[in-house]
């Protein structure tokens, strides 16, 4: 089990191969630095990123958050390797987003550190955790500190040449589904033709808590639930204690108790097809069964699904972090004949879908 290091803590690895992987619910860029004792790199084939994306004992491991480092094969002249993190959104922050997780695991998988970067706010690019090379082996460190003048300055402050000369390009991003902000609406439409059958998926990550007897995961229970409306009426519902609706409409996964597991914990199907005339709107909602509030809640997402294909149609991150225990996060809807889906993302205070159902009346 994996033990849980706040800022500025350091923790033994006694290892010789690890890997840092970074959750975040947004695009980021890993990137790493070679240090010298005086905080520099020696030249700047010391930055491991995108566009270098193998150093001397570290690389960027393809298609993940990840860098891969055998600290055997680190040069002596090398003492300090410092992970670094980047929004893709060189207009976003940080803040605006869950704050990022930092798992360190040896080269067979098995969890060794934990780490949250708390407190994040208008930057983009944050140091996030050092490798500190020690006369009796290898330490990792949580530093935490977000840079506020951005990645280049880090960059400079530590050495590597920035000019203004053109670089090498950057692989163009694979597109991705658009990210709804709240009151957002698209219709339920794909390459011309109308979607019949769509899924909305729940993704969170489990929280452990750090005791003077270890770490133990806080349990984390939340759950998505779809109302279905006629009106201002609630006619039926999906959830963990119903997970399908009278009609066969609507069907619920079941219920993930912690969020453990990758991609979606819990997801929603509906057919529209079977949807009743009579219906005039399906309303999804995500509570929180034991009362955490969303403050607590890691790295989570809601996201609608083509059903068919299982293309990502939009997502958006549960971000709103506070003292809330359920969110409204959308709702789909009939207009002039066709189905369309509204982002909401509103916060409400409620623990189960019945107490959820009070609340929602407003977004219809």
């Amino acid at each position: 089990m994996a033990a849980l290091l706040t800022q500025g803590q350091t923790g033994e690895l006694g290892v010789a191969d690890i890997t840092v992987t970074v959750h975040f619910s947004a695009g980021i860029d890993l990137s790493a630095l070679l240090l010298t004792d005086q905080g520099t790199v020696r030249a700047d084939t010391d930055l491991i990123f995108y566009n270098q994306p193998t150093g001397s004992g570290v690389q960027l491991v393809p298609g993940q958050n990840a860098v891969a480092v055998s600290l055997r094969s680190v040069p002596q002249g090398v003492a300090h390797i410092r992970i670094v993190v980047t929004l893709d959104d060189r207009d976003g922050r940080l803040g605006d987003y869950p704050p990022p997780h930092i798992g360190i695991a040896d080269d067979r998988g098995n969890p060794l550190y934990e780490y949250v970067i708390d407190g994040l706010g208008n930057e983009t690019t944050v140091a996030a955790v050092d490798l500190d090379r020690g006369s009796d082996g290898w330490y990792t460190r949580a530093v935490g500190f977000g840079h506020p003048r951005g990645f280049a300055a880090l960059l400079a402050d530590h050495g590597v040449s920035v000019s203004n000369s053109p670089q090498p390009a950057r692989p163009p991003a694979p597109a991705i589904a658009p990210v709804l902000r709240s009151g957002d609406t698209v219709a339920l439409r794909r390459q011309g033709a109308d979607l019949s059958f769509v899924k909305m998926g729940l993704g969170w990550d489990p929280v452990h808590v750090q005791h003077k007897w270890g770490s133990r995961p806080a349990e984390i229970d939340l759950d998505a639930s779809a109302l279905m409306y006629a009106g201002n009426d609630l006619v039926d519902v999906a959830y963990y204690g119903q997970l399908v609706t009278k009609d066969g409409a609507i069907r619920h996964s079941g219920d993930n108790l912690t969020g453990e597991g990758k991609g979606d914990d819990e997801v929603i199907t509906v057919d529209l097809t079977r949807v009743g005339s009579h219906v005039t709107a399906i309303i999804f909602v995500i509570t929180s069964y034991a009362g955490h509030t969303f403050e607590r809640v890691r790295n989570a997402f809601w996201r609608l699904i083509d059903g068919t294909t299982s293309t990502e149609l939009t997502r958006s991150n549960l971000s709103a972090g506070g003292p809330h225990t359920g969110m409204v996060v959308a709702k789909v809807h009939r207009e002039d004949g066709i189905w369309k889906v509204q982002a909401l993302g509103h916060p409400i205070q409620a623990g189960h879908p019945v107490e959820a159902a009070a609340q929602v009346g407003k977004y219809l």
